[in-house]
């Protein structure tokens, strides 16, 4: 079996991890004392120190994205990226036509500010030859610091955040995510409590006006599950980092470092992380003996909460995909095909009770009627099985207590040695025990067109906001001194867009897909030095 490399998420981010060398051009005197002012800010506010002996260099665009695809062709080989593809155009992830490599070149050169390089503990920031440091420049510079600090203290290159080469037993996807959120949550509320404290108004005008240079035309066009996987980190764990900084400040968030969260259901509902509710764990057997000679397991991880909710919200109303997500326990899938072209898709998933399996049932039911339409012939039950075949798949689905299984194979054979290898007992399914009303398609209410607006930087409303606030209220005092500090391994972080706020972020931060993640639901993190 090879080992999984989601694409979506890992592939882009193990390329993030290694965006360095080109010649960096010479700082100014200036400049340098600019740094050293930024990096003595940032720790201050983070309340960690490190070693000041951090390199700074400036690079261009040109030299950085000459070097970033010499590193995505090598750490992301063409059979993984192909079986990436595949698996998420079986889940309807992605139209058959994407050229997932192609796209994900074009994310990570379409926009670019900065990045930390854990392999020369240098920090790299995409600038034009200057005397001076923007504000951009700075704020970028402080949010890649904070993720230099991290390292310092809490060691980056350890599971759950990176796996070692060579590592006999990886972080599921998830898990890696989950991890990620924290990471860059994190620095998105210091780059918040930086931004207020060192920015003026006439900065964050500058800020605004610089922010249209950017240009987020393929982010934009990326399809949803891509895009919201290269987003979440920034959304949805700086929220989730939020939470834990008003239960203890950042001491409690230092103390999440030692026990990172393990699920996106976690980054979610922090309650849970604080509850120490983790995902139940889950054991497939290898069909390959059931499946017949030729067949190989390709892929076997975790489909979150996150996969889930993505999978569902573009059939349904929000709100329902949202319902029978939340109601996540645990998963694990494999990803099987065979040199004929034959591929088969299998999931098991734990829900937190018998309620929480059939509102998933019935949201199923819902997806498969609107993603396939007509095309989905409902075939004879197989024991406890609901069956159909919709177009070039055949996809069956039973429940029992609290468990569903999901059977997809693009063949006959293999889909019912499948079945009958599963077994045929189960629970009748309750069609529509799903409370929130599944009828339509995703009604797109929320905000996500100014998210993705904001993490270009285009930031006209956000900045104004922060500019009034500057003027009305003083500024808040500023922390205490920062305790001593530690070094620790190498620096491991994924590059990191802006995020979902009223404050501008980091200018271009390449986004990046969440960690390693399996085709799609599964694993990745999005796109600047985050």
């Amino acid at each position: 079996m090879r080992r999984s490399n989601w694409a979506s998420r890992s592939a882009v981010a193990a390329t993030a991890l290694i965006f360095l060398l080109a010649a960096p051009q010479a700082l100014s005197q200036g400049t340098r004392t600019q740094i050293e002012e930024v990096f003595e800010q940032t720790e201050a506010i983070r309340r960690l120190q490190a070693s000041p002996e951090i390199k700074v260099n400036f690079l261009s665009r040109e030299q950085l994205e000459e070097r970033m695809l010499e590193d995505f062709e090598k750490e992301n080989p063409e059979e993984e990226m192909r079986d990436a593809e595949e698996i998420m155009e079986m889940l309807g992830l992605i139209d058959p036509d994407i050229d997932i490599k192609e796209l994900y070149v074009a994310l990570l050169t379409e926009q670019i500010a900065g990045f930390y390089d854990p392999e020369d503990d240098g920090l790299y920031l995409i600038s034009e030859e200057q005397r001076s440091m923007s504000a951009m420049d700075r704020y970028t510079l402080s949010h890649e610091f904070v993720h230099y600090l991290q390292d310092a203290n809490f060691d980056l290159m350890r599971p759950p955040f990176h796996d070692p080469d060579g590592a006999e037993v990886s972080t599921d996807d998830d898990a890696s995510f989950a991890a990620t959120c924290l990471v860059e949550g994190d620095a998105m509320i210091a780059s918040e409590f930086w931004l207020a404290e060192y920015v003026d108004v006439s900065e964050m005008l500058e800020m605004q006006m610089e922010s249209g240079d950017y240009s987020s035309q393929v982010l934009d066009s990326a399809p949803d599950y891509i895009r919201d996987a290269l987003l979440f980190p920034y959304e949805a764990g700086t929220e989730f980092v939020r939470h834990i900084h008003k239960k203890g400040g950042f001491s409690a968030v230092d103390a999440a470092f030692s026990s990172p969260p393990t699920t996106t259901e976690q980054i979610y509902h922090p309650e849970k992380y604080l509850a120490g509710e983790g995902a139940v764990e889950i054991r497939l057997e290898n069909l390959v003996p059931t499946l017949g000679e030729g067949f190989d397991l390709d892929y076997e991880n975790v489909l979150g909460e996150f996969d889930v909710y993505e999978l569902l919200k573009s059939y349904m109303r929000e709100g329902a995909a949202a319902r029978a997500a939340e109601g996540w326990g645990g998963n694990r899938y494999q990803y099987y095909s065979n040199q004929a072209g034959e591929k088969l898709l299998l999931q098991e998933y734990a829900w937190d009770s018998g309620k929480d399996a059939q509102e998933f049932v019935t949201a199923y039911l819902k997806y498969v009627e609107e993603r396939f339409g007509g095309e989905a012939r409902e075939g004879s039950p197989s024991g406890a099985w609901r069956t159909w075949k919709a177009r070039d798949y055949f996809i069956g689905i039973k429940v029992q207590q609290d468990r569903t299984w999901l059977v997809q194979s693009s063949a006959e054979m293999p889909f019912r040695k499948a079945l009958v290898s599963l077994g045929e007992t189960g629970d009748p399914i309750e069609v529509g025990s799903l409370e929130e009303d599944v009828g339509g398609t995703s009604a797109k209410t929320d905000l996500t067109w100014l998210v993705v607006t904001l993490v270009v930087g285009l930031l006209v409303i956000g900045l104004a906001l922060v500019a009034a606030m500057l003027v009305m209220y003083r500024k808040p005092p500023g922390p205490p001194p920062a305790p001593g500090g530690k070094r620790g391994g190498r620096h491991y972080y994924p590059p990191q867009p802006p995020p979902p706020m009223n404050l501008p972020p980091p200018p271009g931060t390449p986004i990046m897909p969440p960690t390693q993640v399996p085709p799609p639901p599964g694993d990745a993190p999005p796109i600047s030095g985050g």
